[in-house]
């Protein structure tokens, strides 16, 4: 493996985006309805998905979920 020049991340996203979008996550997995909202994919595609989900190339994984189980409660999103 070779060494790369170390660089500078930046993200469009916030780190309060950021932390909404693991509190979002955590309330799907907690959800008692769903367990799991991707029961099909592994530890590495999830990993993988939130890495693209910060560097911009995929949207949120868990906004759908977590909107249709707050609608369930009455929640606002």
């Amino acid at each position: 493996m070779f060494n790369e020049l170390k660089r500078l991340f930046t993200t469009a996203l916030s780190l309060s985006e950021l932390e909404r979008e693991i509190a979002m996550a955590e309330a799907v997995a907690e959800s008692e309805r769903t367990g799991t909202a991707f029961p099909d994919s592994t530890f590495e595609d999830g990993y993988i998905a939130a890495l693209n989900f910060v560097m911009g190339r995929e949207g949120s994984n868990v906004r759908e979920e977590f909107e249709a189980l707050a609608g369930e409660h009455g929640q606002t999103t």
